[in-house]
């Protein structure tokens, strides 16, 4: 392949394969310059708990001869760095849960893994991440915190902090995250890149979190929407009639009735300037308030997640006795969580159980007036975490957790930035399957407020490759 310019990097995947499908560019090439910034960056960053260089570069070669084949044409991601949050099992990588007590654990791939390497990707590495997704800071005891790249003394957030930390520095274009209570959305909202949740089960789910009562869907965070759309469409069951792709149109919410949910605490605000972008583009914007509940989201979903020690050993195959081995290795938030789900009685179970259904029934009643509804994706700035334990849902971000209790496709989308200079996103969410409609919500979004070629300074500096700088 002929040209090599600097600063691939900044390429989306769509780029980079449109650069493969025309020999401009080498996947090798990508790929070596990618190590090599994540080599300087990650020491900043800490969006890492393992890479794999010679996984990484064997990957890209074969990505690299299958461009080559003028006889067939390559698969959807062929030669797209793509990186994965560490809850999720990769071979040839651990796979730690972001706990010391799964330090070195193995396991082989999971079904998103598999998906990814049929469809091309070159999987780089395994991104950081709260241990057991428990946390909004992503802090463990396995590296340092998962710093912001739009300033290193802030939180990328979590649990999917690593995730969005690298897609924000430029470490690759697409990012696979989990999202249990927003770990996949608050992290993109304090990091400016797109988080995307999509429907429950639209991308296969670990199994040990089919006990979780909040269900854990698997996402993407990208740059931009064509990216989110190229992932999704890999990672995807192909028989589903109802997936993103070609069907992303700017022009899609002409008519459109959109939910508009303000929050007096976020200032400033970005939903109301995003609804009148829409109302721009022809949508029917209209005020709107979620259903009222007795049980505030963030209490459910710490409700549920106290109850999730005994399932998560169970759906592991953990030995009994295994927690209390390693009471010592958790972290000062993830021992208590596990404790008090340990103690749980089944009537309390059931009881939270009950309160999760009826809620999500009244989403999705409540519903049924909008086609989408956008809201602020959270309340606060990017903060400077001192512990993990101060991490928690709280009250701060109680429009994230309630989707994924009734299971609808929800979009963290980047929306400029504050008077701090740090980013601010709002959130699309659409109907339970209508993954392809809240996808070209948020494109319009995108096409009326560009937001890909805003890049932190760390991202930018310049990184050595094999004695070219780049």
């Amino acid at each position: 392949m002929t040209d090599t310019p600097t600063d691939m990097w900044r390429l989306s995947a769509a780029e980079l394969t449109l650069a493969y499908a025309r020999h401009r560019l080498s996947p090798v090439d990508v790929v070596k310059e990618l190590l090599a910034r994540l080599d300087v960056l990650d020491s900043h960053l800490h969006a890492f708990l393992a890479v794999d260089p010679d996984g990484a570069l064997s990957a890209a070669r074969t990505a690299e001869r299958a461009w080559r084949d003028a006889g067939r044409r390559p698969p959807l991601l062929c030669g797209v760095p793509v990186t994965v949050k560490d809850t999720i099992e990769v071979e040839g990588m651990p796979t730690t849960y972001g706990s010391l007590a799964f330090a070195g654990r193995q396991a082989p791939d999971s079904e998103i893994a598999r998906r990814l390497r049929a469809a091309g990707a070159v999987i780089v590495g395994k991104t950081n991440v709260s241990e057991f997704a428990l946390s909004t800071y992503t802090m463990n005891r396995l590296t340092g915190p998962a710093a912001n790249p739009w300033d290193l003394d802030r939180t990328a957030g979590g649990s999917s902090g690593g995730a969005s930390a690298a897609v924000a520095a430029g470490l690759g274009p697409i990012a696979l995250g989990t999202d249990s209570a927003g770990s996949i959305r608050l992290p993109a909202a304090y990091t400016g890149v797109l988080g995307v949740k999509p429907t429950a089960d639209v991308i296969p789910a670990m199994q040990q979190w089919r006990a979780s009562p909040t269900r854990s869907h698997n996402g993407v965070l990208t740059r931009t929407v064509e990216d989110a759309v190229l992932a999704m469409r890999a990672l995807t069951s192909p028989v589903r009639s109802d997936l993103p792709g070609a069907h992303l149109r700017t022009a899609f919410v002409a008519r459109k009735r959109i939910g508009v949910i303000g929050d007096p605490s976020v200032d400033p605000d970005p939903s109301g300037r995003a609804a009148r972008l829409l109302a721009d583009a022809g949508a029917d914007t209209v005020l709107a308030s979620p259903p009222p509940t007795d049980t505030p989201p963030s209490e459910l979903t710490a409700g549920t997640w106290a109850f999730a020690g005994d399932h998560y050993q169970a759906a592991e195959g953990l030995t009994p006795g295994f927690w209390d081995k390693h009471a010592g290795d958790l972290t000062e938030y993830a021992y208590p969580i596990y404790e008090a789900g340990r103690r749980a009685l089944a009537w309390q179970y059931r009881m939270m159980l009950d309160h999760v259904h009826r809620y999500a029934a009244a989403l999705r009643d409540w519903f049924g007036a909008y086609d989408y509804v956008i809201t602020p994706a959270c309340a606060v700035a990017p903060p400077q975490p001192t512990s993990a334990a101060d991490g928690g849902l709280g009250p701060r971000y109680p429009l994230l957790s309630m989707w994924n209790f009734a299971g609808n496709p929800a979009i963290s989308v980047p929306f400029g930035f504050g008077d701090d200079g740090l980013p601010v996103a709002v959130q699309v969410i659409g109907r339970p399957g209508d993954d392809a409609g809240t996808l070209s919500v948020a494109a319009t979004l995108e096409q009326q407020h560009p937001w890909r070629d805003a890049w932190p300074d760390l991202a930018s500096r310049r990184v050595e490759v094999s004695g070219v700088m780049s």
